[in-house]
């Protein structure tokens, strides 16, 4: 492979303009060798703005481009799991948006292709990257929280940033509020509270055949609780995020990350003073290095599809948990 990773992008929606292509622009070792997208307007905006050498409308001849080392897929949900395995049949390493598959099943047939193969597949959980999620997990680890006992986690959206087009669709989206925001937090609450999922509860409230809003609620086989609340109805001006969590010695909360800790029965911020700001735009830089450096040295230290898998159960659970109205233990 040439010193400079020469990459493809398909889809160019927000999440490629805000999260990947300032990222790979400011990179010298990477080169944006071309984006594949439907909508001729928005390509030929992006190709002058990023000077992009090639443009795709189909996705199997952009794959064809023996040019191209590593396939960035950034479209919409369904589209995941079949372009994800076609980059990989084609020989390309892979770097796919959350979620890896509709369900877990899906995302277990990609694993299987993915392993077949000598292709480095990388899901792209861009929040456990932040660096404000990065501190509090090292303090986690180090035990300053002492034992976890309960955590709660939200993404509530404001009414007048409604998701439109196949984000609605559950066809396209496999899901409504749940896929589109639940997935998210989940990607980095888990990772910080933990996989050893027990069971399930949810509860959703259902329009125009999707869940506009709901909430998860995770019990684990140690006594320990994570509860998840998503929706994209709220009556405020503006959106917002959380995460708290509880610990024998102490708490922490992020957005902005707060943590204090009991000392000689007094309360002590123990919060580290030199936390980057922009801790969502840093987590791009820091996703789009981590897979860099696996593609490098050919071996992927987390974040593969195994950790995407594990998640899709939790999701197909709370499903169905909202479906039955009952508790969905997970094997």
């Amino acid at each position: 492979m040439d010193s400079k990773i020469k990459i493809g992008l398909v889809g160019v929606g927000a999440v490629a303009q805000v999260g990947y292509l300032p990222v790979i622009q400011d990179r010298d070792d990477l080169i944006l060798e071309a984006v594949c997208e439907p909508q001729r307007e928005k390509v030929d905006i992006l190709s002058r703005r990023y000077e992009i050498k090639k443009t795709f409308f189909d996705y199997e001849e952009m794959l064809q481009d023996s040019e191209i080392d590593v396939v960035i897929i950034a479209t919409p949900n369904y589209l995941h799991t079949p372009m994800a395995i076609s980059a990989i049949e084609y020989g390309k390493d892979v770097l796919c948006e959350m979620p890896l598959g509709l369900d877990a099943n899906e995302v277990k047939n990609l694993g299987k292709v993915a392993d077949s193969s000598d292709r480095i597949l990388m899901a792209a959980f861009n929040g456990r990257f932040r660096p404000d999620v990065q501190i509090l997990k090292d303090i986690i680890l180090s035990g300053e929280l002492g034992n976890l006992s309960f955590a709660k986690a939200g993404w509530l959206k404001s009414l007048h940033e409604e998701p439109e087009g196949w984000r609605k669709d559950p066809l396209k989206s496999g899901g409504g509020a749940i896929m589109t925001l639940g997935i998210r937090i989940l990607g980095y609450a888990t990772y910080l509270f933990g996989f050893d999922v027990f069971s399930v509860v949810a509860g959703f409230h259902t329009a125009d055949k999707i869940e506009d809003s709901g909430i998860i609620f995770l019990r684990y086989g140690d006594g320990r609780y994570l509860l998840i609340e998503v929706g994209w109805t709220l009556l405020f001006e503006k959106d917002f995020t959380y995460f708290n969590l509880y610990g024998t010695e102490g708490v922490a909360l992020l957005n902005p990350l707060k943590i204090n800790k009991l000392e000689n029965n007094r309360i002590k911020d123990i919060t580290p003073s030199d936390i980057p700001k922009h801790p969502i735009k840093t987590s791009y830089y820091n996703l789009i290095d981590q897979f860099v450096k696996s593609v490098k040295v050919r071996s992927l230290p987390h974040s593969g599809w195994e950790d995407a898998y594990h998640l899709a159960k939790v999701i197909d659970a709370a499903y169905q948990s909202a479906e039955e109205e009952k508790e969905i233990r997970l094997s």
